[in-house]
């Protein structure tokens, strides 16, 4: 499948272009790696649900994605758990640093079904009188065990976690992430994530 540009602005502007931090196109070689970046990501991204001060660095959804990405490639040790306010230091594997450099990244279209949803996946949605919005899966908490998939969203000044189940029953139908709904432009995935091997 061929890769497909956008850029996660949630200020009002469509998706188009490219995620671009810096640098190159980073690739994860190993179903490992991949494992581990997913892991960190997701975990990142919902730490800043259940932290108790906002980080001046992020001030949307856009930023909430790039800081997770770039903290989920950074060297993990106590010091650095610290300075981001981490609700727990997990034990997990993380990504070789190798990949820590490479900072540009692009997405792939998955599917306009949540249900090929992976953790660290991205759900956009995008109409004519709102402004496009992403929202990242994360599948399981791994702050709070639960049997609920999860997902992760930047709106009103601050991070919010709700179950996927609520968001395929809501009220307003443009938020159902449902192939049904033509505001949902289906599920993408990072190109770090893309399975090559």
């Amino acid at each position: 499948m061929r890769l497909l540009r956008f850029t996660i602005l949630l200020a009002g502007t469509i998706l188009a272009g490219s995620l671009a931090l810096a640098g190159h196109t980073a690739h994860l070689d190993s179903t490992q790696d991949r494992a581990a970046f997913r892991r960190w990501f997701t975990f990142l991204a919902e730490s800043r649900y259940y932290a108790r001060k906002p980080l001046r660095e992020i001030s949307d959804g856009e930023s909430l994605i790039r800081w997770a990405m770039r903290n989920a490639l950074a060297p993990h040790d106590r010091a650095w758990s610290k300075s981001l306010e981490l609700p727990v230091y997990p034990a997990m594997r993380s990504v070789p640093n190798s990949a820590a450099a490479s900072t540009d990244y692009e997405t792939a279209f998955v599917s306009a079904d949540t249900s090929a949803a992976q953790p660290g996946d991205l759900l956009l949605f995008e109409n004519s009188h709102l402004p496009a919005y992403v929202m990242v899966y994360i599948g399981s908490s791994q702050n709070i065990p639960s049997s609920w998939r999860w997902v992760i969203y930047w709106a009103s000044g601050k991070v919010h976690k709700v179950p996927l189940d609520a968001l395929l029953d809501d009220a307003s139908s443009e938020w159902r992430p449902t192939p049904e709904n033509p505001d949902f432009r289906g599920v993408w995935r990072l190109d770090i994530l893309s399975d090559i091997d």
